[in-house]
């Protein structure tokens, strides 16, 4: 590059020269001799005092083409310096310049050149060529510019192009020969109106004080008011009710800049449901955001916007961004749903298959027991009468019911004695077997311990296995009860695809940030999110289920608080713990704003300072980060409830029992012919005695 522009440097300084020889005056003087003459020693003065470092752009007509030989060039330092000269015809139109001029434009941009120079004696011409730097940024506009002074420059539509060319010198002939330098009045102008500041009056021969034309005006505004548009957006902007002042991270970067550059920032709230018309094109992706807040800076209304701006391609168009300040993490709010099944806690301990194991042991234990008493009757020789009575063929011939009308049969049966009864032992009933085995499981006492010893022994590993497996079941009640429930929530882009949950947002940037993305999760999000502007009711449909907000985590951290206020579940809603991007925050600028560098130098010092980061802390200190419930033993009522599921479960089968037991006294005990209802022991000696009649 550098090459190149050494090469245009030659090529230029000849043209220049052959220029000079074909328009070089006739001996005698002239008017225009005398112009360009005294012109002549001023831009070289002028190009002298610019100091220019890299290289400088000269874009003139065929008048003052004569001016720029190789003694002008040999002006820019000791050193030659790289240069870009185009001559443009008087007549044609620069609103779209040609495309030799664009071409020039593109190498003097690439190459960062400090000064440009534009002797175009046609106002019109200049103020077209101006206009153009400006909107399509074709050159840095806060770049040095030497410009002859024509009133056309100065109407009320160049208001924003010299706002932002605060570089730009004004040469002025005057009647007595002599040059007025003067320059754009910096900060008045930012008022809306266009003042002509006079810096010098030079005459041939004079020198010329680079400190006062050149001079900075950007570093100290002396105190001029600055419109700042805000766009509330927790942590960066936020209404502080108990001061009535904004507060948040970038109200401190105003601040210091503020200080930094002498001048008074004016804030005020952009009215977000208005629909702004400043950009046509942009109508059918700009939001409230944009129409408010970048809105201002187009329509020139603010010279500063914050409100938690991201680097988006679609904003750099309309207006400049800082550098980033803060950079953050952007993820989904979404619905948090819990696992917490305390009616269920009771049987909780045991899995599925260990609570079938234990109603299996229950059974095949107290049928073991059932056999070793039948085995230990057999082997004893003890009457067999009771066992296995429904695997035994039933009598054909039954007892006569009259013999039980008999007075003398129930005299009989009134004087049987328990004693009478056959010998038998609590195990020797099928029925008694599951119970006691049921009783035992339970921790509850035999009514008295068998006669036989084969019995006995198996009580007693029974009972060892029945500690075993109701301490288990202690010991993992116990952990479940200490331990806090188990949470169900969406913590990456995949579970909230796999949820079907209608995702949302605020803008349609970040939208459009899901479409084209390379990740197939984020496409798929992207094409089912909406848009939404209204978060009244949000944090309530994000509760239900309705749908999760995509935004920075603090301002999901805001509305997480604000949801609690409205009375929705600060446990209802969870952060989604997998940031999608991690995007820098800036602040907006006007376009071409003369402020840029010194702003981005500021908050670079601000970085390092680590000030941002201290208020960044500030402004979410009230704003608590999603933590998970310390492991504690607490117990509460709502973590009881299982033990009131377990004995109203109780009560429901003992009643069941109840009418059971009933159901069958009235129906098979009381229509039984030996049963008496003034002397109901006759029956149950009956069943004692012949319990298959």
């Amino acid at each position: 590059m550098h090459c190149l522009a050494l090469l245009s440097a030659c090529l230029s300084l000849a043209t220049a020269a052959n220029w000079r020889e074909m328009a070089s005056p006739s001996p005698s003087p002239s008017t225009v001799d005398s112009y360009q003459a005294e012109l002549k020693q001023l831009l070289e003065r002028m190009l002298w005092r610019a100091q220019v470092q890299r290289c400088f752009a000269v874009i003139t007509d065929d008048l003052h083409l004569a001016l720029y030989d190789r003694r002008y060039f040999e002006a820019a330092g000791r050193s030659p310096r790289p240069f870009y000269v185009l001559r443009v015809n008087a007549s044609e139109s620069l609103n779209e310049p040609p495309r030799h001029l664009e071409l020039l434009l593109q190498s003097v941009k690439a190459s960062d050149c400090d000064l440009v120079v534009l002797t175009l004696l046609n106002g019109w011409q200049a103020k077209q060529l101006m206009r153009f730097l400006y909107v399509s940024r074709a050159l840095d506009m806060q770049s040095k510019f030497i410009l002859l002074h024509d009133v056309r420059l100065f109407a009320e539509d160049m208001l924003h192009v010299w706002s932002v060319c605060v570089n730009a010198v004004f040469l002025r002939r005057q009647q007595d020969n002599s040059y007025s330098i003067s320059t754009i009045a910096f900060p008045g102008i930012l008022n809306g109106v266009v003042v002509v500041k006079q810096l010098a009056t030079w005459e041939v021969g004079k020198r010329i004080d680079s400190a006062i034309v050149f001079k900075d005006k950007t570093r100290n505004l002396q105190g001029a008011e600055l419109p700042v548009a805000i766009a509330e957006h927790v942590p960066m902007v936020y209404w502080n009710r108990p001061t009535n002042r904004y507060k948040g991270v970038e109200i401190g970067i105003v601040k210091a800049l503020a200080k930094a550059l002498n001048f008074e920032p004016v804030y005020y709230a952009v009215n977000e449901t208005e629909a702004g018309e400043w950009e046509q094109s942009a109508h059918s992706n700009e939001t409230h955001l944009e129409k408010g807040l970048i809105g201002e800076l187009v329509r020139h209304q603010a010279r500063i916007g914050i409100g938690d701006l991201h680097t988006f391609q679609s904003y750099v168009q309309h207006v400049e961004l800082s550098a980033p300040h803060s950079v953050e993490c952007l993820t989904f709010l979404t619905p948090e749903s819990s696992a917490d099944e305390s009616w269920q806690t009771f049987i909780l301990p045991f899995s599925g298959g260990m609570w079938a194991g234990v109603l299996l042991s229950l059974v095949v234990v107290g049928s073991i027991f059932y056999l070793i008493s039948y085995f230990n009757a057999l082997l004893t020789s003890s009457s067999q009468v009771s066992f296995f009575r429904c695997l035994r063929r039933k009598r054909v011939a039954k007892r006569d019911p009259l013999s039980w009308r008999r007075l003398s049969f129930r005299i009989t049966l009134g004087r049987a004695r328990l004693t009478d009864a056959p010998h038998r032992d609590i195990f020797d009933d099928y029925s008694n077997c599951i119970l006691l085995t049921y009783s035992m499981l339970l921790y509850v006492a035999l009514p008295r311990m068998p006669r036989n010893w084969p019995l006995r022994v198996l009580t007693g590993w029974y009972w060892i296995y029945c500690i075993l497996l109701v301490a288990t079941y202690r010991a993992s009640f116990t952990a479940i009860l200490a331990n806090p429930a188990a949470s169900i929530t969406i913590d990456t882009l995949k579970d909230l695809s796999r949820a079907r949950i209608p995702p949302t947002t605020g803008a349609v940037e970040n939208k459009q940030f899901f479409v084209e993305s390379s990740d197939d999760a984020a496409r798929e999000v992207g094409a089912r999110m909406e848009i939404v502007n209204n978060t009244d009711d949000l944090t309530k449909r994000i509760a239900r289920g309705q749908c999760a907000y995509y935004d920075n985590e603090y301002y999901l951290r805001y509305l997480r608080t604000s949801g609690a206020a409205k009375g929705v579940a600060t446990g209802a809603l969870h952060i989604m713990r997998e940031c999608v991007v991690h995007m820098p925050v800036v602040l907006a600028l006007e376009k071409n704003s003369a402020l840029k560098p010194h702003v981005n130098n500021i908050i670079q010092h601000l970085c390092e300072a680590g000030l941002i980061s201290k208020w960044l802390r500030d402004a979410i200190i009230r704003l608590p980060a999603e933590e998970r419930a310390p492991q504690e033993a607490l117990m509460n009522l709502h973590k009881f409830w299982s033990s009131f599921v377990a004995l109203g479960i109780g009560y429901l089968l003992s009643i069941a029992v109840l009418l059971v037991e009933q159901w069958h006294f009235r129906h098979v005990v009381m229509q039984h012919p030996i049963y008496n209802a003034h002397n109901p022991s006759l029956y149950y000696n009956f069943r004692r005695l012949y319990p298959d009649e």
